[in-house]
Order: C-alpha cells, then structure tokens, then sequence
C-alpha cells in the first residue's frame, strides 16, 4: 500500500507528459526512385569508408529502379543527439556484396531522425538536404 501511494504521490507532482516522448514520425522510410545504371546496389553502411553493407537492396540494371527500405530507428546508428544510416549506390562489378576498391561509388547520403526536431530527413554529403515527410519518399540520383 505504501508503495502505491508513493507512486500516486510521483505522478502528482511529477506527471509523465506523453508528448514529450520523442517517437518517430513514422517506424520506417522507403527510399525508392532512378539512379544512374552503373550502380548495381544500394545499402546501409557504418560509415562511408565501411566495405560490407549491414543492409542492401539490388538495383534494376535496365531503368535504374531502387527501392530500400529503412527502419526507424532500428537500422540507424545512434549519434549523440540523433539516429542516422548512412546510404550509398555501389557498382557490384563482381557481384560479392563489398564495396570494393575501384567500383562507382556514389557519395553519402546521411538519413537522419532527430528526435527533438520529430523530423525525418535525407542530407546528401556536401549537398543539398531533403526532409521526408511520409513513410514514402521519391529520390532521384543521376
């Protein structure tokens, strides 16, 4: 009993305010559109200098059509203050699944989740940045 009029006692004078609570806007992004075709792959990658992909998807050779599914935060890294996956299209010359020395590489491009800002967005290295705003999200790369 005295416990639960303890925590009666907390919730009165400090109530939990779910709003304040920083879930993403929505649990996962597909990142889909045309690509230049002498990239053969898309991933998820540590970091930009990271060889093997935790996650990658095939790119239709033909029109350049990739599609990549991210989750929120669970395929992002956790950064001080945000979540991000870094995101690259690879030429898989040899089909091994590593990006390898002297394949087409594209630069980085960084999909980030702030949770104060309660933003999704995509920041291409050294370029222009995009937010999401839909579990859905069109972007070209050529």
């Amino acid at each position: 009993m005295r416990y639960l009029l303890a925590i009666m006692c907390a919730l009165i004078f400090f109530p939990f305010n779910a709003s304040s609570a920083s879930f993403p806007p929505f649990d996962s992004v597909t990142i889909s559109g045309e690509v230049n075709t002498k990239y053969s792959k898309v991933g998820l990658f540590e970091s930009g200098s990271s060889a093997e992909p935790y996650k990658s998807e095939e790119v239709l050779n033909n029109n350049g059509q990739y599609s990549i599914s991210i989750d929120i935060p669970s395929d992002m890294r956790k950064k001080s203050n945000y979540y991000s996956a870094d995101m690259r299209f690879w030429g898989d010359t040899n089909n091994n699944g590593i990006k390898d020395k002297g394949e087409p590489r594209s630069a980085c491009h960084f999909i980030m989740w702030g949770p104060s800002a309660k933003q999704v967005s995509l920041q291409v290295y050294k370029g222009k940045k995009y937010t999401i705003d839909s579990p859905y999200f069109n972007y070209d790369y050529k």
